[in-house]
């Protein structure tokens, strides 16, 4: 079978592609080996570190209130997530317009005692959370670019991780998760578009539309898996990824957060118990230099 990521169209374990991310379950108990395999590899697969009741609960919740604005099929049943054939939701994996879709059960899973706990040692100190969460509700078509999550919050420590959790068992046909295995180790990318704020530079943000490039160019591979609830992916905030195309008719729902160790310096976008995010980025009205400019600027 082929997966779609961006305009490219790639089999599964090919030279492009593979479904299998490396599970770390194994050294779950084991803070070093975690750190210096997230070091080496740029992420962490765990499989059931979140409650899976507690998540597939928090997607039940989410679903009703996608079903009280019409999103859902009401022919389906409630918890197969399918989209409204004739609906009005666009097939978007934007995080604004969801706050009336953060209820207090998602809030518990992310911030509970169980990933607290785990960044906490991970981190060989106390950890904290940015009070913003990535929440995304994927639908039929929905995908997101390549890009590495430094150049959005990187005003504060750069020991600072991404948490991707997947609300519900997500399969590659619904867009899950896509890294690119290595590409935190690309010094020409780190030391360039790495180094980018994407409010203060007023880039796109994306590093490049084709993701064969950078397999081509760079000697990336793209990787994902079959996500079941409870599951997480930690990511570094260099590498780059994206998310496959959610080609099922359900709702791909996902929540990204981020993790640092409490007392080092923070992004003021993210600080604070109301976080401002984004300025000019955000701003419909400014015009960001396309990635086409950026990457002959940076001779890449």
């Amino acid at each position: 079978m082929k997966y779609r990521l961006g305009p490219s169209e790639f089999e599964a374990e090919s030279r492009y592609l593979t479904l299998r991310l490396r599970e770390s379950n194994d050294i779950l108990d084991d803070p070093a080996a975690l750190r210096a395999r997230l070091a080496d590899e740029g992420y962490l697969f765990l499989r059931g570190l979140h409650d899976r009741d507690e998540v597939l609960q928090v997607r039940r919740e989410i679903l009703e209130r996608l079903a009280a604005r019409g999103a859902l099929d009401p022919a389906a049943p409630l918890v197969d997530g399918v989209a409204h054939p004739r609906g009005r939701e666009a097939p978007t994996s934007s995080v604004r317009g969801n706050e009336e879709l953060k209820t207090g059960g998602l809030r518990r899973v992310v911030y509970g005692p169980r990933v607290m706990g785990f960044f906490g040692r991970l981190l060989g100190g106390e950890a904290m959370s940015f009070n913003f969460q990535w929440l995304r509700v994927a639908g039929p078509g929905a995908a997101s670019g390549i890009h590495a999550d430094v150049v959005y919050m990187g005003r504060g420590t750069h020991d600072l991780y991404t948490c991707w959790t997947p609300l519900g068992d997500v399969t590659p046909e619904m867009g899950p998760l896509v890294l690119c295995l290595g590409s935190h180790t690309w010094q020409a990318v780190r030391e360039t578009y790495g180094r980018c704020d994407v409010d203060r530079d007023l880039i796109e943000g994306i590093f490049s539309r084709d993701p064969a490039e950078l397999v081509d160019r760079f000697g990336g591979r793209w990787a994902t898996a079959d996500f079941r609830a409870g599951d997480v992916v930690i990511q570094s905030i260099y590498i780059l990824h994206a998310s496959l195309t959610n080609v099922s008719n359900r709702y791909r729902i996902s929540c990204d957060n981020r993790y640092q160790r409490k007392g080092e310096p923070v992004d003021d976008r993210w600080a604070g118990e109301a976080p401002r995010g984004h300025g000019a980025f955000w701003d419909p009205d400014v015009r960001l230099e396309p990635v086409e400019v950026s990457r002959e600027r940076w001779g890449l």
